[in-house]
């Protein structure tokens, strides 16, 4: 299946709603509903998903804000500065003078 879907299942408590949100094999998009600010940052921040929406919910963004996934939902990035990363490698050269 691919799409679109929204499954709401019941849960106590903070702690238990991360742990059925991270307990799946995949994790390109969440969704976070609540209003209280500071709840907003810890789950965006506990939640293993490669975008968390906070009181909305859609693909993408613009072209700044890079998109990609987690888990068995992808890796890397495309988009933004992060998406140019992969085209790019790291190198460090040290040289003794003298």
């Amino acid at each position: 299946m691919f799409g679109p879907v929204l499954a709401a299942t019941p849960f106590k408590d903070e702690a238990e709603a991360v742990a059925i949100a991270n307990g799946t094999e995949f994790g390109l998009v969440a969704g976070v509903w609540t209003q209280d600010g500071a709840r907003q940052h810890r789950l965006a921040r506990a939640i293993r998903s490669g975008q968390v929406f906070v009181n909305n919910y859609g693909a993408g963004g613009g072209v700044e804000l890079p998109f990609g996934g987690v888990k068995r939902s992808g890796f890397g990035r495309e988009k933004g500065f992060e998406g140019l990363l992969s085209f790019s490698a790291l190198k460090t050269v040290a040289i003794k003078h003298g």
